[in-house]
């Protein structure tokens, strides 16, 4: 049987044209495509407020995929916004936090994805770089410029751990991001950096799948078909 992935999604609001000012619900169709060529049935998962929604979700989904999206509101993790943090959408972040914490409570697998990875560190307890500006250390750039689909730097992968086990010790990525994770959440560690110590990468061990990477790997499976290979084991773990 075809395991049914829930996929998260976002707001945004339509700036142009007849229908200026609707608000809509999406999500980029690469995490769709993404889910069917690893042999999942992608499922998208409307923010609805209610808890009783919201575990309905979690009941009928085998897996879940935490899309990406734009910053989380830093209030959520106890920090003061940096005057470069860029939009956010405090609502969506709550509920997509409420998803998380009752995907938390199973054990159904979880790939959380650039945002995604961010909003697990944060329901976890950890908090986030608002901006590279605020890194400690020198950073290379982390917003490519080139196409999405494109290797853009290299990132070291720990053996013992889903990536590393798929990749062996580096695999190049693609980058599209200001902020980066910071203090780790509580039962997630380290599984990525890349060159300059950026969090790629995080893993809980407490449960049978939940990784959290930084890149888009969905964003890659034409330039880069061994990202296939890390969907198929997500998926595989949904079985």
């Amino acid at each position: 049987m075809q395991p049914l992935i829930g996929i998260s999604t976002n707001f945004r609001t339509v700036d142009g044209g007849k229908f200026i000012g609707m608000e809509q619900v999406y999500v980029n169709k690469d995490y769709i495509e993404a889910v069917e060529k690893s042999g999942g049935i992608p499922l998208l998962l409307p923010p609805v407020s209610g808890l009783e929604a919201i575990q309905e979700y979690v009941r009928l989904c085998h897996g879940f995929i935490l899309s990406g999206g734009g910053d989380i509101n830093p209030l959520l993790y106890g920090c003061t916004p940096h005057p470069k943090l860029e939009a956010v959408n405090t609502g969506l972040d709550q509920l997509q936090l409420l998803l998380v914490s009752e995907i938390l409570k199973t054990d159904k697998p979880l790939l959380a994805i650039c945002r995604g990875a961010q909003l697990l560190n944060v329901a976890l307890g950890g908090t986030l770089y608002q901006d590279m500006s605020e890194v400690p250390f020198p950073v290379m750039l982390h917003s490519q410029i080139a196409p999405r689909g494109d290797r853009f730097h290299a990132v070291a992968l720990t053996e013992d751990s889903i990536p590393g086990s798929l990749f062996g010790h580096q695999l190049w990525v693609n980058s599209f991001h200001h902020q980066s994770i910071k203090e780790l959440g509580k039962g997630l560690r380290v599984v990525a950096v890349a060159s300059d110590g950026i969090v790629e990468a995080v893993q809980s061990d407490e449960k049978s799948f939940v990784l959290g990477i930084q890149w888009h790997p969905e964003m890659m499976l034409v330039a880069s078909h061994e990202m296939l290979s890390l969907f198929c084991k997500f998926i595989d773990s949904c079985k």
